[in-house]
């Protein structure tokens, strides 16, 4: 198909996934191991945590957004920006409240465009842009 001559690479097939779910590929691109969603019957595919490389793909998927599960830094999952720091754990991996305590925000995760040919899921490195919002 010629896929590999422009940078896309094959994550998934379309069955791998549910409505509002994540699925985790085993395709690493930068040493980031990368997480497609599907929400509102869209597709999107995220890279780490920007925090501590937290797996976002196992992360818990609520109203467009995906909290980490290491740390609970939240994350917008069609623009990669983060809309909550992380929260600090405990030893028994329970979160502290975050509602008065303000965090940090971090950099935005790592975003791949991302096509759908017949039910196969193919992403690349989306190119930065300047004015991210």
């Amino acid at each position: 198909m010629g896929n590999e001559d422009t940078g896309w690479v094959k994550v998934a097939i379309t069955s791998d996934l549910e409505a509002n779910t994540a699925y985790e590929t085993d395709v690493e691109i930068d040493g980031q191991t990368v997480g497609v969603f599907e929400i509102e019957g869209q597709y999107y595919a995220l890279g780490a945590c920007t925090h501590e490389q937290g797996p976002l793909s196992q992360g818990m998927i609520e109203n467009g957004t995906v909290t980490c599960p290491w740390h609970s830094a939240v994350f917008d999952i069609r623009t990669g920006r983060c809309l909550s720091g992380p929260a600090a754990c405990r030893i028994d991996g329970s979160v502290l409240s975050t509602d008065s305590v303000d965090h940090e925000l971090l950099q935005p995760c790592t975003t791949y465009e991302i096509k759908v040919e017949d039910n196969d899921i193919y992403i690349r490195l989306r190119v930065p842009t300047l004015a991210q919002g």
